[in-house]
């Protein structure tokens, strides 16, 4: 991809998550998938929950991004996020269980609106979590 890198930040409010240069970055905004490679023009835009991948020498790595702010700028890449973890930290145990306590609560008959919309958020980060897992073989496609 040539010799220019990309410095790609993930910062949450407890810490610096990473810092590493990369060749590219690829990730999902509010109004859908988009890439990054050097020489980017400047942009800030804000994350769905799902998650990001990063490309360096050919390798991928890949974290949970559960919304935030994107911005690009001079080849720098910030990522300020709530909630971001590596894919090698996931908990695949509580994000199994975090999905099966937010379907049950889908599928009352009677949920109340602020129970529902709770649950809709808690589904769709212990998906992305989940998903993330699986790009990185922590588990296969069955567990999603």
């Amino acid at each position: 991809m040539g010799d220019k890198k990309l410095k790609l930040r993930v910062i949450t409010p407890t810490k610096i998550l990473l810092e590493e240069d990369c060749d590219a970055v690829y990730s999902t905004s509010e109004t859908g998938e988009f890439g990054v490679l050097a020489g980017h023009i400047p942009m800030t835009t804000t994350l769905a929950v799902g998650y990001t991948k990063f490309v360096n020498e050919g390798e991928e790595t890949y974290l949970t991004t559960l919304g935030g702010i994107f911005q690009v700028e001079n080849d720098v890449i910030t990522i300020l996020s709530d909630t971001a973890e590596l894919g090698d930290d996931i908990d695949v145990t509580k994000a199994k269980e975090e999905k099966l306590k937010a379907e049950a609560i889908l599928a009352e008959h009677t949920p109340d609106e602020a129970n529902m919309t709770v649950a809709q958020i808690a589904l769709a980060k212990s998906l992305a979590r989940l998903k993330v897992a699986m790009k990185t073989g922590k588990i296969d496609s069955t567990h999603l």
